[in-house]
């Protein structure tokens, strides 16, 4: 009888010890991986409930459902490394109509779009490589800092798609095709600050403010094939500061006289400064302009 209970008693303890498919990490972090997934019922993975969670390993994606679909404001996810990786349909990471979402440190690539967030978000560290549509895109007051987006389909690397976002620090090049658009980073609403990012090779536009007052400074936007390196859509953007060179159609564009450029490098460009308004000291094809 003795022998009996304290077999019950050790298989109970084992029961208890062994980990559960959501795994709840030190700090209240939940884990997420492949078996975690699958324990949920497939993609795409639900997260319902404000907090923190992480990658401990790759996730592969298959039929035509987003890896993962954030139905919760205030959540951050730390892709930890790891890779979530979509069979050419869906969203990598979707955070829907829900605000304060934050995803870093890791590699969304293969879907649709890669990482498409709300208002309020962050993301950091995030390479969105070889999605058939748009890499990362974000709404109104949103971050995009430190991110590769290269190889994207026809909507491009980088978009914010609203206002008041700040882009800095990003790679995004050879998105969208030729003749057939994609910029490499784009602000579809008005005073995006947009710094620091280097877009080359891109099917459409270097960098685009669609709207006003943007200000783009320190970029390098070099050799997008049939777009101009950088363009202002609207008003009163201002232009400082950035390395532009063999584009094809313009160097810098501006719509009207109200966007002022000035410190900026041109050279080899279809035309190296077409509109806006001189602040001086420019150097145009070795000329100061």
């Amino acid at each position: 009888m003795k022998r009996k209970v304290l077999g019950v008693a050790i298989f109970a303890a084992v029961a208890m010890w062994r980990p559960s498919a959501l795994a709840r990490a030190a700090g209240g972090v939940i884990e997420i991986n492949q078996a975690v997934v699958n324990a949920a019922g497939g993609f795409p993975y639900k997260i319902s409930t404000a907090g923190s969670y992480r990658l401990s390993g790759n996730l592969i994606a298959s039929g035509i459902a987003d890896g993962i679909d954030v139905n919760a404001a205030d959540v951050t996810i730390d892709l930890n490394g790891f890779a979530i990786s979509g069979p050419s349909f869906g969203t990598g990471i979707s955070s829907g109509a829900n605000n304060e979402v934050t995803v870093e440190n890791g590699t969304v690539v293969g879907f649709g779009t890669g990482v498409a967030l709300s208002a309020n978000s962050i993301v950091r560290g995030v390479r969105a490589d070889s999605n058939t549509g748009a890499g990362i895109v974000v709404t109104n007051n949103s971050m995009v800092e430190g991110c590769t987006a290269n190889s994207n389909g026809a909507v491009g690397g980088i978009q914010c798609n609203g206002s008041n976002c700040t882009i800095s620090g990003n790679t995004a090049n050879s998105n969208g095709t030729p003749g057939a658009g994609g910029s490499g980073i784009e602000c579809i609403g008005s005073y995006c600050t947009i710094s620091g990012n280097t877009t080359n090779f891109n099917g459409g536009i270097g960098i685009e403010c669609a709207t006003e007052g943007c200000v783009i400074s320190g970029n390098t936007a070099n050799s997008q094939t049939t777009g101009s390196g950088i363009f202002c859509k609207g008003s009163a953007c201002l232009i400082t500061g950035n390395t532009v060179l063999n584009n094809g159609v313009n160097g810098i564009a501006a719509i009207d006289g109200t966007t002022g450029y000035g410190g900026n490098v041109l050279n080899g460009n279809g035309a190296n400064a077409s509109g806006g308004t001189s602040l001086g000291h420019n150097l145009c094809g070795g000329t100061v302009c």
